[in-house]
């Protein structure tokens, strides 16, 4: 199962997502559902590198991901990054709902 971990601060703005295991949906190379989950995570950091020219705290090894909030950013770019990471975040929560076996959802405060 996919676990994936959001820490949110008194804003409720997320400053940690960590994402864990293997979705066991099919076999490997044909996991639709590791797919969908690495496309979400992958695109917003992508975007949050070349778009806004953020570079995120990231730790990346098979089956393990810690994207954490990067230490400076302007105002604009800190509403952009939000932004981005909530609409990952929503879809990981859908992804969650429609896969309950496979993907758990969780969120907690800091």
């Amino acid at each position: 199962m996919i676990r994936v971990l959001v820490q949110r601060n008194k804003q409720n703005h997320p400053i940690s997502v960590e994402i864990r295991g293997h979705a066991l949906f099919a076999r490997h190379g044909r996991d639709i559902v590791c797919a969908a989950v690495s496309m979400l995570v992958q695109t917003v950091v992508f975007a949050l590198e070349d778009l806004l020219k953020i570079k995120p705290l990231l730790r990346m090894e098979e089956g393990y991901l810690l994207l954490s909030h990067p230490e400076k950013m302007e105002k604009d770019q800190e509403e952009k990054y939000y932004l981005l990471l909530e609409t990952m975040l929503l879809g990981l929560k859908e992804t969650a709902k429609a896969y309950v076996a496979n993907v758990s959802y969780e969120e907690s405060f800091k």
